[in-house]
């Protein structure tokens, strides 16, 4: 015997000879692969780097678990290569006998599942024969693929946990559909003729000022004592939009079927008074189904804005259709993978979108009586936000953001006044700017990424912008922001947080609402949180200490939508259902 097989470890081997299967690699695989699926579902990271963890952890772990199988695992060729085929076909064949949303669910839990299941069946029948571990195999791997075919999958919250039902369970927006209010047909209900709006209350996204604030509520709320009374309640079709509310009515976009919808309702009683609908369906595997911007009303007109870049001019007294376009076919608008989201915005004569399209065809103006181009500004890729109206030293600007940082423009003309790039900028642009004062504005950096405040001053012609500071103290995702008082308010990813607006600095972070929406309510300083779960939460607009002020569960459900304040009504909606509340 040679020195060398004198030092060299032994491999244990089974009765028959072979041997034992070498499992501990397999293991590390599995550990990396949990490792990758707990940052997706972690809400402090930021959504691109949980999404991008969800996606490439699978296709990461797996490679190293096929090469171990091969080529480390000792187990027989016959039957590394039966394993394979076993998981292969059975894997391919749930994929094609189950719904459509599945595919993601089967990538993202039934790969890990099957690398687990091997593991499991190869440490626990290490020591039998190969042909009573293919049978292991075969059983085990034929239980996690057979789960896939009974599940439907209907989005994700947004700390990235799937949102599952069974498949032939009807869902709500299919039995909507089939009581027969998806049809193309726009027709006003003869009740509603002839209206005329006197009062514009809350014409756009966020609001008249694009702030998420009103002024309506004048008397301090305490739900701890009162809480809000329910109005009416009505199911709503599927969709992230917000509401509009003019005279007494409600505008909003909802997707039913394969019909994209403006829907008008009674603000008073939430029936429906005329329909418009769009032949197109948007779905994504996060969200869901439905379009994701909010109508904007302006002059008689309603602009929308759908998840497939249809924008459209409807009349907003009866929903016919005045003028439209297709900006896919038109610009090549390029399709972001959760939808278009931004809502039109109208400043003068002119209204804007952001398209993405080839060229020069970013960010669009069209007129708003004729539809006619005006200008546009180049900018590709994906963008979540809305232009954002301003009033810097004494001039209306537009701003816009993009991967290239901050841009002013002139309304009219589509003509750049300054671009800056804060530190620390990211993308894709997801929330609004909010203008602070005269000569500030704060910008989100990115998808959970912070904020950054600019100081804006003019001499002459003359611009100049410089970051005052930037901070990751609160770092919204999707979920918007408000300003009351030299303080911010908003979601530090799912965390409620108080920061300083002349530092950035915390002042506090507290109350676990998941990813949901603010609305402030300015004249008494208090806040209503939309919570992702449906719950309303009162809080009082201070710096000091997180202060609630009552709770109540307002609509059930994932709930991602703005909500507004008329007079003393909160208006709230989701995917599924709307409701309208009695502040007092």
């Amino acid at each position: 015997m040679s020195t060398a097989d004198a030092v060299a470890p032994a491999i244990e081997t089974q009765a028959s000879g072979s041997p034992v299967p070498r499992t501990w690699p397999a293991w590390l695989i599995v550990l990396l692969q949990v490792a990758s699926t707990a940052v997706s579902v972690t809400p402090s990271i930021n959504n691109f780097s949980r999404f991008a963890s969800m996606m490439l952890g699978p296709l990461v772990c797996l490679t190293l678990f096929v090469l171990w199988g091969l080529f480390f695992s000792r187990l027989p060729w016959r039957e590394r290569l039966t394993v394979l085929a076993m998981a292969l076909v059975l894997g391919i064949g749930a994929t094609l006998v189950s719904h459509e949303s599945m595919l993601v669910p089967i990538w993202i839990y039934g790969v890990p599942l099957m690398m687990f299941v091997v593991a499991l069946v190869t440490t626990m029948a290490a020591r039998q024969s190969s042909p009573w571990r293919l049978r292991w195999f075969g059983l085990a791997l034929a239980v996690v693929w057979a789960m896939f075919p009974a599940l439907r999958l209907e989005g994700f919250t947004g700390n990235y946990l799937p949102q599952f039902a069974g498949r032939w369970r009807e869902s709500k927006e299919a039995h909507l559909t089939a009581s027969g209010r998806g049809d193309m047909e726009s027709a006003i209900d003869p009740r509603y003729s002839g209206w005329q709006p006197t009062t514009v209350e809350w014409p756009a996204f966020r609001g008249p000022l694009g702030t998420s604030a009103t002024d309506d509520v004048t008397v301090p709320c305490d739900w701890s004592t009162t809480a809000p009374t329910n109005v009416w309640q009505i199911p709503i079709g599927a969709g992230w939009s917000s509401f509009a509310c003019v005279s007494g009515r409600l505008f909003t976009q909802e997707q039913r079927g394969t019909q994209e919808l403006v829907c008008c309702y009674a603000a008073d009683s939430g029936a429906l008074i005329w329909q418009n609908a769009c032949a197109t369906r948007f779905w994504d595997v996060v969200s869901g189904a439905g379009p994701r911007a909010t109508p904007t009303y302006h002059d008689g007109k309603l602009f929308t804005y759908g998840a497939k870049a249809e924008l459209r001019c409807l009349d907003a007294s009866t929903g016919k259709l005045v003028w439209h376009h297709d900006l896919t076919q038109e610009v090549k608008a390029e399709l972001p993978v959760w939808g278009f989201s931004n809502s039109p915005v109208v400043v003068g004569q002119v209204v804007i979108v952001y398209a993405g399209g080839e060229g020069d065809n970013g960010l669009l103006a069209f007129d708003r009586d004729t539809g006619e181009p005006r200008w546009r500004f180049a900018s590709r890729g994906m963008n979540f936000s809305s232009a954002q109206p301003v009033q810097l030293a004494g001039q209306t600007l537009v701003l816009f953001t993009n991967t290239a940082g901050v841009h002013a423009l002139d309304p009219e003309s589509g003509q750049v006044i300054w671009s800056h790039k804060p530190r620390d900028w990211a993308g894709p642009p997801i929330c609004q700017p909010q203008q602070i004062d005269a000569e500030s504005v704060v910008v989100p950096l990115g998808d959970g990424i912070g904020l950054a405040r600019l100081k804006i001053s003019r001499a002459s012609d003359t611009w100049q912008v410089e970051t005052q500071w930037t901070s990751k103290q609160l770092r919204p995702s999707y979920n918007d922001f408000v300003s009351y008082e030299g303080f911010l308010y908003g979601f530090d990813q799912n965390i409620f947080t108080c920061i300083d607006a002349a530092t950035g600095k915390r002042r506090w972070k507290q109350g676990r609402y998941g990813f949901g929406q603010v609305l402030l309510l300015r004249p008494v300083g208090q806040l209503i949180v939309l919570g992702e779960d449906g719950a309303a939460v009162l809080l009082t607009a201070t710096p000091d200490r997180h202060e609630e002020r009552g709770r109540f569960a307002a609509i059930a459900g994932k709930t991602w939508n703005h909500p507004i304040v008329v007079g003393d009504r909160l208006y709230v909606r989701n995917g599924e259902m709307a409701a309208c509340f009695a502040l007092r």
